[in-house]
């Protein structure tokens, strides 16, 4: 776990989903190959194919930018547009077939609550973020759900935590963004000035409440 420029009193904390809030590596695999699937269907070429070329565009972009981005984004620069994405994602997506209530990310999520108000931001739509929260069984944790289609902007594009701060009211300086990829989670929350903590599984989200409680203990 690394953290940066944790505010001395934060007001909010605002989480990722896929591969913060639950560890499965098999689903977050399903979720890519399905909508390269989808893509290939489109653009009547082969899987492999379309697999290649977005790996082309990908490595390019590291290359130029320095830093990764999202398959809608890399879907964005073959001409698929966002509300396509959108469209195929909720078609193709049921996050209950592949999740299960977790009863430690619930107390976890729970404890925070009392102190933040939790927001997430997730690259798929809202309805397939709703879903996974109630698949996961912390739903009630989440009154804020920014979507893919709340914004028609892909992380690590700033419009979703940008949004994400005017629904919880409080300026980007007072927020924490929390999540499992540096570039796409961390940095641009870091660019509008607030803080970010970046985990590698899901068990370092348990950790939260002993970090962040013990430390702000005087709230």
């Amino acid at each position: 776990m690394r953290n940066w420029n944790i505010p001395s009193r934060p007001e909010a904390l605002i989480f990722d989903l896929d591969s913060t809030l639950y560890d499965n590596s098999t689903y977050a695999r399903f979720q890519t190959d399905i909508l390269i699937e989808r893509l290939a269907r489109e653009r009547g070429e082969t899987v492999a194919s379309c697999k290649a070329l977005i790996e082309r565009i990908r490595q390019e972009r590291r290359r130029l930018e320095g830093s990764d981005t999202s398959l809608g984004n890399l879907f964005l620069a073959l001409g698929i547009p966002m509300e396509t994405s959108i469209a195929w994602r909720e078609e193709l997506i049921r996050p209950a077939e592949w999740l299960a209530p977790d009863a430690r990310l619930d107390a976890t999520l729970a404890a925070l609550a009392r102190t933040f108000p939790l927001c997430l931001v997730t690259n798929n739509p809202r309805s397939v973020g709703l879903a996974s929260l109630e698949a996961l069984g912390v739903s009630r944790h989440f009154p804020i759900v920014i979507g893919l289609d709340d914004t028609n902007r892909s992380k690590p594009d700033p419009a979703p935590f940008q949004l994400a701060a005017k629904r919880l009211g409080f300026k980007a300086q007072a927020l924490v963004s929390i999540g499992d990829r540096e570039d796409v989670d961390i940095r641009p929350a870091l660019g509008l000035g607030m803080g970010g903590i970046l985990i590698t599984s899901v068990e370092e989200v348990y950790s939260l409440p002993s970090i962040l409680l013990s430390r702000f203990s005087g709230f």
